[in-house]
């Protein structure tokens, strides 16, 4: 069950990284995102009418803040890769660095806030997560 949507946000990360280091750098990077939500805008509508649902009202009033939060996040996402990408990230490290240190902020909010188990094996992996973030980042 979980294949296919790990497969398509595996391949949409791939997209959207390769996407984030390809905006032109004398293009100012809030143009970019207005294009960028356009587009997903449109994809948005035509999929939600391909897909079972209430009358659209219906399904707008059930947002809440997590829809507010999430678009607001998207946004710093996307600001931040594309000034990470023009100041010279790299496309093999700087996801990875990036994704590494969210799994591990990812394990503490887990922990805390939800009271998600921190088990020895997730501290080693954390560790190793560390580990793996120190090296990439030296030169």
């Amino acid at each position: 069950m979980l294949f296919l949507p790990i497969t398509v946000a595996v391949l949409a990360n791939v997209f959207y990284h390769v996407a984030s280091k390809s905006i032109p750098a004398e293009q100012n990077a809030f143009m970019g995102l207005v294009v960028n939500y356009a587009t997903a805008l449109i994809t948005s509508a035509i999929l939600f009418f391909l897909t079972p649902h209430e009358k659209i009202l219906v399904e707008a009033v059930k947002s809440n803040w997590a829809c507010i939060l999430m678009g607001l996040s998207i946004t710093g996402v996307e600001v931040a890769f594309v000034m990470i990408y023009r100041a010279g990230g790299e496309l093999s490290t700087a996801s990875l660095i990036v994704n590494i240190l969210i799994a591990l902020a990812m394990l503490i909010v887990g922990g805390f806030f939800y009271h998600e188990p921190i088990s020895v094996q997730k501290i080693f992996g954390a560790t190793l997560c560390i580990a793996g973030v120190i090296i990439l980042s030296s030169r």
